[in-house]
């Protein structure tokens, strides 16, 4: 595991273990009883075919999982999603396998982020029938919010779906940096060193 990846699954477990709090449980349980939450619907949403071997996600957190991961990691997850050269939810089930213990916090932050309704968060349709805009749009409402709640769910649903992106070796040229390699492509001289041309902004 390269030390990028490494930072990645310790970024994982702390957005992860913040899920695992009895507030945020209290929280949700509190807007279950107040009818902002279902009480539960693990079916994946129509047109989402989800691999036979999960066993920490529900067909429908796999799919909810990998739609914010094409909006959370840009355009180069957006591309290799669409051609299935990417799975980042599938990537996080195997995450999870190591500590299924999160399991049960991640499932219920998806279940938020895709049937929950105004005014947590603030939409009345699930999360994978939105434009993407909309989706856009509900992630920067969660991530900025007030309350603590609203940014755990993002805080964990975030920190996954970027793993499960980024531990794909397909999407590893995405970020421009050789992981992996024997030699890096620049050193800290590289890095440090002063351009008239950077100076000039060119």
């Amino acid at each position: 595991m390269s030390d990028r990846e490494a930072a990645l699954v310790a970024a994982a477990a702390r957005e992860l273990a913040a899920l695992d709090r009895r507030a945020f449980l209290r929280g949700l349980a509190v807007a279950t009883a107040a009818g902002l939450l279902p009480a539960g619907c693990a079916r994946a949403p129509s047109g989402v075919s989800a691999p036979e071997e999960l066993r920490f996600l529900t067909p429908r957190g796999y799919a909810v999982l990998n739609a914010a991961a094409a909006r959370l990691a840009g355009p180069p997850a957006q591309e290799l999603l669409a051609r299935g050269a990417v799975d980042p939810a599938l990537g996080a089930e195997r995450f999870l396998a190591g500590a299924p213990g999160l399991a049960a916090p991640l499932g219920q932050a998806l279940l938020v982020l895709e049937l929950g309704v105004w005014p947590l968060p603030g939409k009345l349709r699930p999360f994978t029938a939105l434009a993407p805009a909309e989706q856009d749009a509900i992630l920067a409402e969660l991530a900025g919010s007030r309350l603590a709640l609203k940014r755990r769910i993002f805080g964990g649903v975030r920190a996954l779906a970027l793993l499960g992106f980024y531990a794909d070796p397909a999407a590893r040229a995405t970020t421009g940096y050789p992981i992996g390699a024997a030699v890096p492509g620049a050193g800290i001289a590289d890095a440090m060193a002063w351009s008239a041309e950077d100076e000039a902004g060119g």
